[in-house]
C-alpha cells in the first residue's frame, strides 16, 4: 500500500479495491491507508456509503465534493465552480472531476478513501467511474472497500469494480495476530489452544474475534478458556449486526440463515426450502448468494456457516419457543425424508419441551446404537436420556436397559440405578437374566461384590423354574466373579468344578454365545491359576477366551481382563502386553472410560513384571486419573493401579511419594477386603520395610498371605508374599521361619511352572542359604530368569550373585555379572537397584560405565541413523550405500546399537523404537533424519566410522 500511495503522489494515478467478507477488517485496512496518506504528501478526501442512502442520488459523490471544498485556499475549488452533482449530464457524471480540477491543476496529490462501496448510489458510481477512467498521469489514488457477495448485480457496479488496477482480498488473521488481539483484550498472553479455538470459531475475522472476547469478558472468562467453552459462547451482537445487512441485501436471507443454523450438518437446499416454507428455487438462490457473501460455505450439497461463531449467535437470537418449534419441525422433516437416525436425534436433543412424537423413542434408540459403534458413549447416553424424558409407554424399560449397558462404559453407579429400574419393567426371564448380569458387573466394578452375588442368586432362582440354560449361565458368572474376588470356599470350589468343567472339555453346547464361552474359559483358566496347577492348560484356556468376540455393549466388562491376568501370572508377559494394547485399542474405539482404566491398570501390572518401570508409572497414573474411582468408595480396580504405582515408586526410590499416594487414597490404614487390594497389601508391606519399619511391613505381608490362603490362592506367581516375608523375617533374626516360607514358595512355584515365580523364590533361597548352596541357588535363579521376560528380577539375581562372588574375592566374574545387572537396571529405570550395582562395581574394582552408555541417548548420531534405517527395513547393503561406507562398517554399528539397547537383533530393535514416547521419526518415513537433538553429521560421525572400520 505504501508503494501504491507513493506512486500516486509522484503523479501516477492508482486505484485499489479492498475486498473481504463482513467483519474481515476492510474499514481498518482503509484507515491504515488514510493514516499513511500524509506521509506521502496526499490530501485526504473520505466518503462512506450507507445502505439507507443507496436510493439517494449522488449521496456518495457529495461527500467527496464537500471534502474537496474544504481543502486549504489555493487548493480548493473557488466558490461554486465545481459542477453540481445533479448537473446536466448525469450519465457521465463529470461533476466529481470538475470539483477536483482546481486541486489537480495545482498538482496537489489526493487520496480518495471510500468505504462500503457496495452500498453506493448509481449516480455516484458513474461519477467515480468517470474519474477513474482519467486517473492516468494524475496525482490521485482511489482506495475503496467492498463487501464480498453484497454488491448489486448491475452493469454500472460491475464496470466500476473491473476498473480498479489493484485488488486486495482480506483473509482471516494468523495465529500470531489473533494472539496479539487476545493479549490486548485480556491484558495477558493467551495459551495456544485458546488461540486455535478462537480462530476456528471465527475464521480469524477481527470483528468476530473482538465480539467473542467481549462476550468472554462479560462471562468472566480469560485467555485460557477451554476449546469446548469457546464453542459454546454465542455473542448475540454478532447476529444483531450481520443479519439486518444480509436481509437488506437479500430479502429472506435471515429465514434461510436461521434454517441453516437449526439444520446444521443436514442443511441441503431442498431441506432448507421445506423448513423455511420458501420455494425450492428461491431458497437455492438465497443459499447461493450467502455462500458468495462468505457467511455460508458449501461442502458438497450441504451448506454450513463459514464461521461457527455466527451459527451460535444466530441460534441464540431466535426466541426459545420458536427455536424449539424449528428443531421439532426439522426432526420431523428429516425423519420423513429417510435421513439417518443420528441426524434426526440431533434435532430431538435440541427440543426442550415434550414433543409427543410417537416415533421419537425408536429413533433415539437407533441413533444411540449408531454412535456407540463409533465409540461415542456420551452422545449415546444423551440420546437415551432424552428418550426417557419423552417416553411413558412400555418402551421405557428398553431405553433404561440400553442406557444402563452404555453407562457401564463410563458411570457404573448410574448404570446400576437405571438397570434396576429396567429390571422392574422387564417381564420375560431372558431379558431379566441379561439385565441382572449387567447389574452384577456394574456392582463388581463399584467394589460391591456381595450385592453382585445377591443379584445373580436371585436370578438363578428365577431362571431355574423356567429356563435351565439361563440358570447355568448365571451360575457360571457367579463362580467367575467369586473366583475373581478370591471369595471361594470348599462348597463353592465344587460348584466351580461343575461350572468350569474338568481339565478336559468344557460343558459348552452349540448354542453358547461368545460371552458364555468367554465366561467359562476365563473361569477355567483363573481357577487353574489360583490353585497353581496345570499352567499350560490355564494359558490355553486364556488364549481361547481372548479369541471370543465381544459386542460393543458387552455387559461382561468387569471380567474382560481375566485372561490377561492369567497370562501375566503364567509369565506369558509378551503376549499379555500385546493383548493389553489390543484391549486399549478396543476400549478407545468403544469410548469406554471404564475399560480404558481397567486395561491401563492391567498393563501397569504386566509392565512391572517385565521391569518396565517408566511404562508402569504411566499406565498406573492414567488408570488413576480423576473420574476413574467410584464416588461411593474404592473402584474395584483402584487397588491394582495403586499397587503398581507404589511398586514402581519403590524401584525409583520415591518412598515419600508412595506414602503420600496411599494417604491420598485413604489406603494407609485399613485396606478393603476386595481381591484387587491384596497386591496393595503386598507392596505396602515392602514399602514399610524399605522405610525402616520391618514389623509393620511384615504385618502387611502376612495379612496379604492370610487373605490369599483363606481363598485358596496358592500360586506364588500371583504374589510372592512368602519370599518377601522371608526376607523381613531374616532381617528380624527369625531365619527358621524365613527358610520354611521360602521352601514352600519354591515348591509351589515349581508345581506351577512359572519362570518368574521360580526365579524369585530361588533368589531369596540363595540369599538365605550359606556358602556354595547360596551361590548355586542364585546361579539357578539367573539361569531360570534368563529365559523369561522379567528383566528386573533377572537384574536383582545378577546383582546378588555378583555380590556373593565379590565377597568370595572372585572379582572378575563378579564384575561380569554386575555389568549385566547395570545394563538391565538402566533399561528398567530401577534407580535404587542401579545405585546398588554401581557401588558394588566400584568395590569390585571396576569403573562403572556412564549412565549414557545405555539406551537411546547413548547412541551416536551415526548409530542412530543406522538403527532407524534398519527399523525402516533397509538391508545392510542398502544402508551402506546410503551412508557411503562398507557393509562391514554397518554391521559393526548395528552390533554396538544392539549392545547399548540390549536387544538381540533387528526384531528387538523395531520393538524398542516403536515403544519410545513421542516417536523417533520411524513412523514419519524418513530414517535418515532420525538424529539426536542438536547432533549433526560431522567430526563425531567421521570418528565413529573410522573406529568401526
Amino acid at each position: 500500500m505504501h508503494d501504491i500511495l507513493k506512486s500516486a503522489g509522484e503523479g501516477r494515478g492508482q486505484s485499489v479495491l479492498v475486498e473481504g467478507t463482513a467483519g474481515m477488517g476492510r474499514t481498518r485496512f482503509l484507515r491504515s491507508a488514510m493514516d499513511a496518506a500524509e506521509e506521502h504528501g496526499l490530501r485526504l478526501l473520505t466518503a462512506r456509503a450507507r445502505a439507507a442512502e443507496q436510493g439517494v442520488g449522488y449521496s456518495l459523490a457529495q461527500q467527496l465534493m464537500a471534502g474537496a471544498r474544504s481543502l486549504p485556499a489555493g487548493i480548493a475549488p473557488g466558490g461554486p465552480g465545481g459542477m453540481d452533482p445533479g448537473g446536466p449530464d448525469p450519465a457521465t457524471g463529470p461533476g466529481l472531476t470538475d470539483a477536483l480540477a482546481p486541486a489537480l491543476a495545482t498538482g496537489t496529490p489526493l487520496l480518495l478513501a471510500i468505504d462500503d462501496l457496495q452500498w453506493a448510489d448509481t449516480p455516484s458510481l458513474r461519477c467515480l467511474g468517470h474519474l477513474m477512467a482519467r486517473l492516468e498521469n494524475t496525482p490521485v489514488a482511489v482506495v475503496a472497500t467492498v463487501a464480498l457477495g453484497e454488491t448489486p448485480g448491475d452493469e454500472v457496479m460491475a464496470e466500476l469494480l473491473s476498473a480498479f488496477r489493484h485488488r486486495v482480498l482480506l483473509r482471516g488473521l494468523s495465529a500470531a495476530d489473533a494472539a496479539r488481539l487476545a493479549a490486548d483484550a485480556f491484558g495477558r498472553a493467551p495459551v495456544q489452544p485458546f488461540v486455535d479455538a478462537c480462530r476456528t470459531a471465527t475464521g480469524g475475522s477481527p470483528y468476530l474475534l473482538e465480539a467473542l472476547f467481549r462476550e468472554m469478558r462479560l462471562h468472566g472468562l480469560g485467555p485460557d478458556t477451554t476449546a469446548d467453552r469457546v464453542r459454546e459462547l454465542a455473542p448475540v451482537e454478532v447476529a444483531d449486526t450481520l443479519l439486518p445487512r444480509y436481509e437488506r441485501a437479500y430479502p429472506g436471507a435471515v429465514t434461510v440463515l436461521e434454517a441453516v443454523a437449526v439444520l446444521n450438518g443436514s442443511a441441503v437446499s431442498a431441506m432448507v426450502a421445506r423448513l423455511t416454507g420458501l420455494g425450492g428455487l428461491r431458497a437455492a438462490d438465497l443459499v447461493e448468494v450467502l455462500v458468495r457473501a462468505g457467511v455460508l460455505a458449501g461442502r458438497g450439497s450441504v451448506v454450513r456457516f463459514a464461521q461457527p461463531l455466527v451459527r451460535t449467535a444466530v441460534l441464540a437470537r431466535i426466541p426459545p419457543s420458536r427455536r424449539d418449534a424449528l428443531h421439532a419441525r426439522a426432526a420431523r422433516l428429516l425423519q420423513e425424508s429417510g435421513a439417518p437416525a443420528e441426524e434426526v436425534a440431533s434435532q430431538l436433543l435440541c427440543v426442550r419441551s415434550r414433543s409427543g412424537l410417537h416415533w421419537m423413542c425408536t429413533v433415539l434408540c437407533e441413533a444411540a446404537g449408531e454412535v456407540i459403534q463409533r465409540g461415542d458413549s456420551d452422545r449415546a447416553r444423551a440420546y437415551l436420556r432424552r428418550g426417557l424424558e419423552e417416553c411413558e409407554g412400555p418402551c421405557q424399560g428398553r431405553l433404561l436397559r440400553a442406557l444402563g449397558q452404555i453407562e457401564l462404559a463410563a458411570d457404573p453407579a448410574a448404570a446400576v440405578e437405571h438397570l434396576r429400574r429396567a429390571l422392574g419393567l422387564q417381564p420375560d426371564i431372558p431379558g431379566r437374566v441379561d439385565i441382572r448380569l449387567c447389574i452384577a458387573h456394574a456392582l463388581q466394578l463399584l467394589g460391591r461384590p456381595a450385592e453382585a452375588e445377591r443379584v445373580l442368586l436371585e436370578g438363578i432362582g428365577e431362571a431355574r423354574s423356567v429356563r435351565e440354560r439361563s440358570a447355568e449361565m448365571l451360575r457360571a458368572e457367579r463362580c467367575l466373579l467369586r473366583e475373581l474376588n478370591l471369595a471361594v470356599d470348599v462348597d463353592m470350589d465344587v460348584d466351580m468344578d461343575v461350572a468350569a468343567g474338568t481339565a478336559g472339555a468344557l460343558p459348552l453346547d452349540a448354542a453358547a454365545t461368545p460371552g458364555d464361552r468367554h465366561t467359562r474359559l476365563s473361569l477355567a483358566a483363573l481357577r487353574s491359576s489360583r490353585r497353581g496347577e496345570q499352567r499350560d492348560l490355564a494359558v490355553h484356556r486364556a488364549r481361547q477366551a481372548l479369541q471370543e468376540e465381544h459386542t460393543t455393549l458387552d455387559w461382561r466388562i468387569a471380567t474382560r481382563t481375566v485372561p490377561l491376568q492369567v497370562l501375566s501370572q503364567a509369565d506369558e508377559l509378551d503376549l499379555a502386553l500385546a493383548e493389553c494394547q489390543a484391549l486399549l485399542d478396543r476400549a478407545g474405539a468403544e469410548g469406554s472410560r471404564t475399560l480404558l482404566a481397567m486395561a491401563h491398570g492391567m498393563r501397569a501390572e504386566v509392565r512391572y513384571r517385565t521391569g518396565d518401570i517408566a511404562g508402569c508409572l504411566r499406565d498406573a497414573r492414567t488408570a488413576l486419573m480423576p473420574g476413574q474411582t467410584s464416588p461411593a468408595g474404592h473402584w474395584s480396580r483402584t487397588g491394582q493401579a495403586v499397587a503398581a504405582l507404589v511398586a514402581s515408586l519403590l524401584e525409583t526410590g520415591e518412598l515419600p511419594q508412595a506414602d503420600r499416594l496411599l494417604r491420598e487414597f485413604g489406603l494407609d490404614a485399613d485396606v478393603p477386603d476386595a481381591a484387587s487390594f491384596a497386591a496393595l497389601l503386598f507392596h505396602r508391606g515392602r514399602l514399610r520395610a524399605a522405610c525402616g519399619d520391618p514389623e509393620a511391613g511384615l504385618a502387611d505381608l502376612m495379612e496379604c498371605g492370610r487373605r490369599l490362603t483363606a481363598a485358596g490362592q496358592l500360586n506364588p506367581s500371583v504374589l510372592s508374599w512368602r519370599s518377601e516375608a522371608a526376607l523381613v523375617h531374616a532381617a528380624l533374626g527369625d531365619r527358621g521361619t524365613a527358610l520354611l516360607l521360602v521352601e514352600e514358595e519354591l515348591a509351589r512355584a515349581r508345581q506351577w511352572g512359572g519362570r518368574r515365580a521360580i526365579g524369585r523364590a530361588l533368589r531369596v533361597s540363595g540369599l538365605l542359604a550359606r556358602g556354595l548352596t547360596g551361590e548355586t541357588a542364585l546361579r539357578e535363579a539367573v539361569e531360570v530368569l534368563e529365559s523369561s521376560s522379567a528383566r528386573l528380577d533377572l537384574a536383582r539375581s545378577l546383582t546378588d550373585l555378583g555380590i556373593v562372588l565379590r565377597k568370595a574375592s572372585r572379582l572378575g566374574e563378579a564384575r561380569e555379572h554386575l555389568r549385566r545387572a547395570q545394563s538391565l537396571t538402566e533399561q528398567c529405570g530401577a534407580t535404587v537397584l542401579a545405585r546398588t550395582v554401581r557401588q558394588e562395581l566400584l568395590v569390585a574394582g571396576a569403573r562403572p560405565r556412564r549412565l549414557t552408555e545405555i539406551g537411546v541417548d547413548a547412541l551416536t548420531p551415526t548409530e542412530r541413523r543406522v538403527a532407524l534405517m534398519a527399523v525402516a527395513k533397509l538391508t545392510n547393503r542398502e544402508i551402506a550405500t546410503k551412508m557411503f561406507v562398507t557393509q562391514r562398517t554397518v554391521e559393526l554399528h548395528l552390533s554396538r546399537v544392539y549392545r547399548k539397547l540390549s536387544v538381540p537383533g533387528r526384531s528387538g530393535l523395531t520393538d524398542h523404537f516403536a515403544e519410545l514416547p513421542g516417536g523417533t521419526g520411524i513412523r514419519a518415513g524418513h530414517p535418515e533424519d532420525g538424529r539426536l537433538p542438536g547432533a549433526g553429521v560431522g567430526a563425531q560421525d567421521s570418528a565413529d566410522d573410522m573406529a568401526a572400520v
